[in-house]
């Protein structure tokens, strides 16, 4: 079998456009844009939700592991990319509870929230 067209590897593509595209379209709707390093980062979180999905855990549970992962790899995105690269891509340094100004809890909350429709379509996804 050629590894290039394995289902794991489909799957993954699958999930990180369906995802990158959900990120990218959420950002616009709630702030009017978003940036090309935004899809990647929502690509990548989505395929690590699906396998967060599969565990035996309560659903609150995984949602709760979800936004806190979503708030982690927003956070590394936005040590690299706001203050590594200075690409100035969000500043949440005037929101309660910031950290750097690349997390804050509003947002974590927010993920935890949108984590319980994005494991249903990952459940129908499969």
């Amino acid at each position: 079998m050629n590894p290039i067209l394995s289902p794991k590897i489909k799957r993954f593509f699958l999930l990180f456009f369906i995802g990158g595209a959900l990120y990218g379209l959420i950002e616009i709707l709630w702030r009017g844009y978003t940036h090309p390093s935004m899809p990647v980062l929502g690509g990548l979180c989505f395929f690590w939700l699906d396998k967060l999905r599969r565990c035996p855990e309560p659903l609150c549970l995984r949602c709760i592991k979800g936004a806190l992962l979503i708030t982690l790899a927003e956070g590394c995105a936005g040590l690299f990319l706001n203050r590594l690269l200075g690409l100035s891509v969000w500043d949440y340094s005037r929101m309660p509870g910031n950290i750097l100004g690349q997390i804050c809890p509003f947002y974590s909350i927010c993920w935890y929230f949108l984590c319980y429709p994005a494991f249903w379509l990952l459940k129908k996804l499969e």
